[in-house]
């Protein structure tokens, strides 16, 4: 009988500020394991460092991608330059 009543006073949809909040941290580790990466190429083996450039881009691409799907406008976009 406890744990219904508990059931009932928990939230039946997610929280946006809290789910906004998760979307922006993970875009922004993607997007720093990009500048990572494009910071390592400069510095390792051709070969790697064009593994390095393409990992990153693809990873760019991901960040893109949540952009668009989260419905931020073009301007306010943190892909806006």
């Amino acid at each position: 009988m406890a744990i219904a009543s508990h059931l009932v006073s928990l939230p039946t949809a997610p929280d946006p500020t809290i789910e906004s909040s998760a979307h922006q941290v993970a875009v922004g580790r993607l997007q720093q394991r990009a500048d990572s990466l494009r910071s390592l190429a400069q510095s390792v083996d051709p070969i790697l460092a064009t593994s390095y450039r393409r990992r990153a881009s693809e990873l760019e691409l991901e960040v893109w991608v949540h952009v668009v799907r989260s419905g931020v406008s073009p301007d306010d976009s943190p892909l806006a330059a």
